[in-house]
């Protein structure tokens, strides 16, 4: 609302103040002015790109004859409008939108992480607290000594009328998440995302540590999880579920179930390659020690053919 007064008022001052330096006596002045105004400030959109086709359009066919000089500097009033409003107000909002976002936090062992009150942290920064949160793609590798490796992950919410996706990354040497901003257009997809203060409640349920203990010895561990609602039925994971505040083992025979879940497993290097120097060059890494958390669970019903 402001920023439409100022600009309003911006327009009128600046047409008076070119009326005001007419020279000659010309009938109709005040209107022909701003209509040499309307015509600089003419844009021609072709696929999403603005054009000032009425400022090209009074340099081809315009030749004032009375306060040439006025109506000139009329005309490119209107195109210094149209690119502040056409081209430079879009582009510095797509660079505000787009800006990484910081947010200073120091991340502990994983075992202690309150995933809950990380979430209520970075929802809160974003101001997305009162809005339903999508998330999609978490992952977070560490070793068995708890120390985080790599941690990210990706929500969707709403900014009004808007969807935004906001990819979040913790930055372990700088001790911050750095979170990227871009609009998104929900897909048929966003409907089975999990909320993500749900997920994150059934995450802080887990015993990370034991988890990774009962894996054995290995250089790194993963948890992962799509966030999608989906078809599951892989017995050979050991998938266990999470259901009122317990976690219990599936017993094969119920599956295939739908529902999200949470996957935890070790990495097992496979392959190494060298230089002739001796140095790495290139690692082949397995997931091994499979096993699933699954909550919201339904049981599935196999079709009868």
């Amino acid at each position: 609302m402001i920023a439409s007064i100022v600009y309003i008022g911006f327009i009128i001052i600046g047409l008076i103040y070119l009326i005001r330096k007419k020279s000659d006596t010309e009938a109709y002045f005040s209107l022909k002015m701003i209509g040499y105004y309307i015509l600089g400030a003419f844009a021609f959109n072709i696929n999403q790109i603005a054009l000032p086709l009425g400022f090209i359009i009074f340099l081809l066919f315009f030749r004032p004859k009375l306060n040439v000089q006025i109506k000139r500097q009329a005309a490119l009033f209107g195109l210094i409008v149209f690119i502040v409003v056409q081209w430079i107000m879009p582009i510095s909002g797509y660079l505000w939108e787009s800006r990484t976002i910081n947010i200073e936090q120091e991340l502990g062992s994983v075992y202690t992480i309150d995933f809950q009150e990380e979430n209520a942290l970075i929802t809160k920064e974003l101001k997305l607290e009162d809005s339903s949160v999508k998330l999609e793609n978490f992952k977070m590798n560490y070793t068995q000594s708890g120390k985080i490796k790599d941690l990210s992950w990706v929500i969707l919410g709403a900014d009004g009328e808007k969807f935004n996706y906001y990819q979040i990354q913790y930055v372990i040497d700088k001790k911050k998440y750095e979170i990227s901003k871009s609009p998104h257009e929900p897909g048929s997809q966003y409907e089975f995302l999990v909320d993500a203060k749900y997920f994150f409640e059934n995450m802080d349920l887990l015993d990370i540590q034991d988890i990774t203990n009962a894996k054995g010895k290995f250089s790194s561990y993963t948890i992962h999880s799509f966030g999608e609602r989906s078809h599951y039925g892989f017995a050979e994971n050991e998938p266990y579920v999470i259901l009122n505040g317990e976690i219990k083992k599936l017993d094969p025979k119920q599956l295939p179930v739908e529902g999200y879940y949470i996957s935890t497993y070790a990495l097992k290097k496979m392959s190494e390659e060298t230089d002739e120097q001796g140095n790495i060059t290139q690692e082949g890494w397995e997931g091994t020690a499979t096993t699933d958390y699954l909550f919201d669970v339904t049981a599935v019903e196999e079709e009868e053919y």
